[in-house]
């Protein structure tokens, strides 16, 4: 059972030296929640158990508190920064995101957008992306999809969003383009390779670092001259090989959205550093959302990939689906999601 309320403040702040007026904009998430569970131990306390909380978490428990502070530094230059907090983290508190962005003022039906700082890649469909953080719309848990993407994947680099709205025109039709270089996130693929899909709403925070079971493959061998941690940082460089994702979207009438997307983080999976290897992990994919289905709202979203890592060591596919159906009930919203997912070794088939 959970319990979440937001806050929101907001107030314009005069920029004497450029004259206009800047706005900043601070909105907070706070999720509490009453767990009983018979669960061993979680993965995020070093188990194989695929859920977040265990039988040690029993009680009221803080699911996470967000703040974030957005504000326009001129009338094209916007930053946003947010901060976060979860009592099954070590060292509570961390940063999810914090990103500077340029978005001159249109002069015709196209946008553009470049942002640079960590911020989450453009993928769901789950989430509001003026919503704070990693934070679903409809539902308290993400898919397996977005719980994976939460747990390990951060743009940290430099994105570039060309876009176009066709109510400026008079048109039914939007439609955008998106491509980004990142670097900084070469072990994502550990918890999916180690642990596998889980269903989680937590979001790993950037300096944060994840437990692993003690698994053999994390024990020294008298023969081996380096070992893999048992610690992992998601978001740490270690081959100095930037990595890429190319994404576009179409939305018809507000009423139908399609977007599809190509992700590669192009790292070398054989580069060990510092306790860690790199994971080549490659994935496509594909979203549809139509709205206005009576009452009702439905939504879909696929991933297939695969990941890499070591001197034919660890190779795997994966890849994943729901679907969703949400409506307003009340105050509320009524939310019936189905998943679907799976990961297959497939270290045999390495040549």
């Amino acid at each position: 059972m959970g319990l979440r309320t937001a806050a929101l403040a907001a107030c314009a702040l005069t920029g004497l030296a450029c004259g206009h007026a800047a706005a900043v904009e601070i909105s907070g998430l706070l999720d509490l929640r009453l767990l009983s569970t018979d669960t061993l131990q979680s993965w995020p306390n070093a188990g194989l158990d695929k859920t977040r909380f265990d039988r040690e978490s029993n009680g009221l428990r803080l699911g996470g508190a967000f703040l974030k502070i957005e504000g326009e530094v001129s009338s094209a230059v916007s930053a946003a920064v947010v901060f976060s907090a979860q009592d099954d983290r070590k060292g509570a508190l961390d940063v999810n995101e914090a990103w500077l962005a340029w978005s001159p003022v249109p002069t015709s039906a196209w946008k553009t957008r470049v942002r640079a700082g960590a911020f989450f890649p453009v993928t769901s469909i789950e989430f509001d992306y003026d919503s704070i953080s990693w934070t679903p719309r409809d539902t308290i848990s993400s898919s397996a999809i977005n719980s994976w993407i939460g747990e390990e994947l951060r743009t940290i680099g430099l994105e570039y969003k060309l876009s176009r709205s066709g109510r400026l025109e008079g048109s039914p039709h939007d439609y955008g383009f998106t491509a980004a270089l990142y670097a900084a996130n070469d072990p994502a693929g550990t918890l999916i390779a180690w642990r596998g899909w889980s269903i989680s709403d937590r979001i790993t925070g950037l300096s944060e670092t994840l437990p692993m079971a003690n698994l053999p493959f994390f024990r020294p061998a008298p023969a081996q001259s380096q070992t893999q941690s048992r610690f992992i940082n998601e978001f740490r460089e270690l081959d100095h090989r930037l990595g890429f994702y190319v994404a576009a979207n179409y939305a018809y009438a507000s009423r139908i959205e399609v977007a599809a997307m190509r992700y590669d983080n192009r790292a070398d999976p054989m580069v060990f550093n510092e306790g860690q290897y790199a994971w080549l992990t490659r994935f496509n994919h594909a979203s549809l959302r139509l709205k206005q289905v009576g009452p009702w709202e439905l939504s879909f979203q696929a991933l297939q990939g695969d990941t890499l890592m070591g001197p034919g060591a660890v190779y795997l596919d994966f890849n994943a689906w729901f679907l969703l159906a949400s409506r307003p009930l009340g105050p509320g919203t009524l939310a019936l999601r189905y998943d679907k997912f799976s990961a297959t070794e497939r270290t045999a088939d390495i040549v």
